[in-house]
């Protein structure tokens, strides 16, 4: 009895510790991202020169390709999704947010069929700082409309120019994370649609591309 007690101890003694990732963090053998998560209006009108009346969440973020390869980083890689009420939805390009008026993207699906509705999965309309307007998705509460099962969907993008050029769209191009192939570290925003009261704790930053999928959280 004693034997099995003095192995069951020296196993207990070379067996790894459990890791504790800080929030915001992860790593396996082809990526590790470190990041931060922004909501507050102040914080982010500093960060990026506009609060976007609160309806946008900039994630911090730094990332590490590793195994010796280069890493394809892009902005589709990333998705936003609250715990709180199930809001989900990809990183913002610049021009949704600030470009040369609203980019409204639509979804036609095969068959006639438009869908509709408020869905946090609806398609986006980018509002433009200055002209009270926000992002937000397309859709008030209406359903699908004909034939709107599960097709091929066909996404186009209608801009409406505006003469004036926004001042907080070169700001967000600037800051905004670096894409392409990379086997260095690069570092940058990424933005994102989220309304309502969130804290970090009831967010995660979703990665679904080269380097795997996971989910980072920001619990404490």
């Amino acid at each position: 009895m004693l034997r099995v007690s003095w192995l069951i101890g020296c196993c207990a003694l070379v067996l790894p510790a459990q890791v504790k990732r800080p929030p915001g963090s992860f790593e396996n053998d082809r990526i590790m991202v470190e990041s931060t998560i922004h909501r507050d209006r102040e914080v982010v009108k500093k960060m990026i020169g506009h609060d976007f009346d609160g309806s946008v969440a900039v994630v911090e973020i730094t990332v590490t390709p590793r195994g010796g390869e280069a890493l394809d980083v892009e902005r589709e890689d990333w998705i936003l999704f609250s715990n709180k009420d199930a809001q989900k939805g990809p990183a913002f390009h610049p021009s949704q947010l600030a470009g040369q008026g609203a980019i409204v993207v639509k979804e036609q699906r095969g068959g006639g069929g438009v869908m509709a509705g408020d869905s946090p999965n609806a398609p986006v309309i980018g509002g433009i700082p200055g002209t009270g307007g926000r992002p937000g998705r397309m859709g008030n509460g209406g359903g699908g409309v004909g034939n709107s099962a599960s097709q091929t969907v066909d996404t186009t993008i209608e801009t409406k120019n505006d003469a004036t050029v926004n001042p907080v769209l070169a700001t967000l191009k600037q800051k905004e994370l670096t894409y392409g192939k990379t086997m260095k570290p690069v570092k940058g925003l990424l933005y994102f649609s989220l309304d309502g009261k969130h804290k970090p704790k009831d967010l995660e930053l979703w990665y679904r591309g080269p380097a795997g999928k996971f989910v980072i959280s920001y619990k404490p």
